[in-house]
């Protein structure tokens, strides 16, 4: 039987174009590629970012970039071959979309493995990467509930889902959607030995969203979220932006901050 694309492995070992301790990229990464390239003039979320690819591949095609992981090697790694590519992508670390904004796309390769307590891999950021909780949807669900107040009116997002999750789960996390007035459809498959994967369009239903635009800047954190607010007149810890700059990113900028010790 052919290894799932989580499950670790020799290539998690061998890749060289991310650090060790950072998910290499793998089928369930290039399922998702496509979605990531939403086009100039838009903003996308890339959630738990990991290696990068969909981040990357977001910037390059004009769009603005927010990637978030709680692993520091990941956003270290991303934040270099931003600046290498002098392409619009910010870094935050922090749990998922927490302490963001609201954008045009959200894409995520959430970890779907079910996983018991026991079963759990020592390394930390391994685990962080591979581990779905007990059913394989934890994260998928977390990812569920908050697009809500992270997708801006017209906005959509692509999650990867696997056939190795508990189907019920499934099922209850696209109902919960579509009980909100959004829609759920799968628009990629791929098949794998032993293994299905699927991209899910996660579509905000018609008028929501449309208070939050009056109290949040798009895409970027808010008061109130968690995030922390910018100080006026100097320049956030890590970010290569000059004093006195607009909010958002400039061409060949990339930034990156830390988020407090409840969200690493």
């Amino acid at each position: 039987m052919r290894r799932s694309p989580r499950e670790p492995g020799p290539a998690w070992r061998r890749d060289r174009s991310t650090p060790p301790a950072v998910y290499p990229e793998r089928e369930d990464t290039l399922l998702l590629v496509p979605f990531a390239r939403a086009g100039p003039g838009r903003s996308v979320l890339d959630l738990g970012t990991g290696n990068g690819r969909l981040a990357l591949e977001a910037a390059r095609s004009g769009s603005t970039v927010v990637a978030t992981d709680r692993n520091p090697e990941a956003l270290r790694a991303l934040r270099a071959r931003a600046l290498a590519e002098r392409l619009r992508l910010e870094v935050v670390r922090t749990d998922l979309a927490r302490g963001t904004g609201r954008f045009d796309r959200i894409v995520a390769n959430p970890p779907y493995l079910p996983t018991s307590p026991a079963e759990r891999d020592p390394d930390p950021w391994v685990n962080l990467a591979l581990d779905g909780g007990p059913d394989g949807c934890r994260i998928l669900r977390a990812i569920a509930t908050g697009l809500p107040h992270h997708l801006r009116v017209g906005g959509r997002a692509y999650l990867l889902t696997s056939d190795r999750q508990d189907r019920r789960s499934l099922a209850t996390i696209r109902a919960r959607w579509r009980g909100r007035g959004g829609t759920v459809r799968v628009v990629a498959r791929r098949p794998l030995e032993g293994e299905g994967l699927e991209v899910w369009e996660f579509a905000s239903g018609p008028g929501r969203g449309t208070a939050s635009r009056r109290r949040g800047r798009v895409g970027r954190p808010r008061r109130g979220t968690g995030g922390r607010p910018r100080s006026r007149g100097r320049n956030p810890v890590g970010s290569s932006r000059g004093s006195g700059r607009g909010r958002t990113p400039a061409p060949g900028a990339a930034s990156a901050r830390r988020r407090s010790p409840r969200g690493s």
